[in-house]
């Protein structure tokens, strides 16, 4: 989370109203949106065959949840919500490439 704090906030660092508080807001709800995915489909690909077809097209839902969070959260218009959806899918992957590596550096430092 304090990782994706400072990105989110990249992306209104020109629009007035909101502050780190909303977007720790996001993140936190964006987060746990992420958690029950991996929960359910982790659930459904042990049930049986076509379950694992089904967790693997949920997969698909992380950018369709973030355009629509985005949208409703910050009140914006359709192209302000797709352009800042496709920065954040990326703003996501940069994070996870900071935080894998952290995690691996801590574990083998102790």
């Amino acid at each position: 989370m304090p990782i994706s704090i400072p990105f989110l906030a990249l992306l209104f660092v020109w629009k007035r109203g909101f502050t780190w508080y909303d977007h720790g807001v996001f993140v936190l709800y964006s987060l746990t949106f992420m958690a029950m995915l991996f929960m359910v489909s982790s659930w459904l690909s042990r049930v049986h065959d076509i379950g694992a077809v089904i967790a693997g097209l949920l997969w698909l839902a992380p950018p369709f949840h973030m355009y629509a969070q985005l949208k409703g959260a910050y009140d914006l218009g359709v192209w302000s919500a797709l352009w800042r959806t496709l920065l954040l899918m990326m703003f996501c992957i940069l994070a996870v490439s900071i935080f894998l590596p952290a995690i691996v550096l801590l574990g083998l430092t102790g």
